[in-house]
């Protein structure tokens, strides 16, 4: 049999199998412990909110295996802080994804229209497979929980603002561009909620601190010539993306750096930063791909020093009376869910009572 007549074949058996699955009830909660109470939007005074929602979580009949990420790993994180006791069931903020109004303030309309096709989000995704699957079944298990993350990352900057820190247990999508995806982003977070809440009126200069070990250029490219961005990215310049963009403030690291090299030069670069854009907000993407056990970078990090990153981060930020977000972005080792959940554990154990 050729080519040309195989490949109808298999995409009707994978489809077949799909709808098959729909039919017979097959697709299980992605967290089925998650309680009613824990969507009360009501957190004790001191209280870190930490936004997140079950819905973060992305499943699509076992496909989401052969990609890189985690799909689970939001609900792992959460799971962590209720056994270590720094949180309960109902002490998480569930957000509200992101309208499609609130993503034209940075994304085009044609943009969003094209994520309409399988193929161009299997390509943006860089899972193949993805071409053979209805766009619908798409929306439903990939884009719904990404829209739900980037509407997470909106609720997290209100909350910052209101409590001195907030977090959100997924987003940092800082590939996406206006009329762009890449990287496995679909939506570009950050900058969207920037813009609404500059807006609304609530601030006028935001700051991004982008520590994926992967360039943002999503967030730079979204964000150029905006002067009330400013973007400093840590990343590795050996990987991807390619080739590497205009920011307003750069810090490429060699292969192979270690935690302490990275650390101290985290230290050196953020005061300056913060002192010469002087923000109202700031925003910490805060990737655990650096992580030594990432497959997708060549960083030397151990979870103690993304720990120690993270902490620095928030320690700064309150210390100068600033707003701090945080969002997780990338991560892809078996390391990555521990590395937030113990970073989130740290950042609540120190700050909770300064909140």
């Amino acid at each position: 049999m050729s080519n040309k007549l195989q490949l109808p074949r298999r995409k009707f058996l994978l489809l077949s199998g799909m709808v098959s699955m729909v039919g017979m009830g097959w697709i299980i909660s992605d967290d089925p412990t998650l309680e009613a109470a824990e969507s009360a939007n009501h957190l004790p005074a001191g209280m870190i909110p930490l936004t997140y929602s079950p819905g973060y979580n992305i499943t699509l009949f076992g496909l989401e295996k052969l990609h890189p990420f985690d799909g689970r790993k939001f609900s792992k994180i959460r799971h962590h802080l209720l056994r270590s006791g720094v949180r309960t069931k109902e002490h998480f903020l569930a957000p509200q994804a992101i309208t499609g109004e609130q993503l034209l303030v940075v994304h085009t309309k044609s943009y969003l229209e094209s994520l309409r096709e399988s193929l161009n989000v299997a390509h943006i995704l860089e899972l193949q497979s993805l071409m053979y699957v209805p766009s619908q079944l798409i929306d439903w298990r990939i884009l719904q929980p990404m829209r739900l993350a980037s509407g997470g990352t909106l609720l997290t900057c209100r909350m910052a603002l209101k409590r001195g820190i907030a977090i959100n247990i997924g987003g940092g999508f800082h590939h996406a561009e206006k009329d762009n995806g890449g990287g496995f982003c679909v939506y570009c977070d950050v900058p969207i909620a920037i813009n609404i809440l500059r807006n609304e009126g609530l601030i006028n200069k935001a700051l991004i601190i982008d520590t994926d070990a992967h360039q943002g250029n999503g967030f730079s490219n979204a964000t150029r010539n905006d002067p009330g961005i400013f973007v400093v990215d840590l990343f590795d310049e050996t990987i991807y993306p390619y080739p590497k963009v205009e920011e307003t403030w750069s810090v490429p690291f060699p292969a192979e750096t270690k935690g302490s090299t990275y650390l101290h030069k985290l230290a050196e670069v953020l005061p300056k930063a913060i002192e010469q854009f002087k923000p109202d907000l700031i925003i910490h993407n805060a990737g655990s791909d650096v992580l030594a056990s990432d497959p997708l970078s060549t960083f030397r990090l151990a979870v103690e020093d993304v720990n120690e990153r993270d902490i620095y981060v928030v320690a700064l930020a309150r210390k100068l009376n600033i707003p701090v977000a945080m969002v997780l972005a990338g991560g892809y080792s078996n390391q990555s869910a521990e590395a937030h959940a113990k970073s989130i554990e740290g950042i609540i154990k120190r700050f909770e009572t300064k909140a």
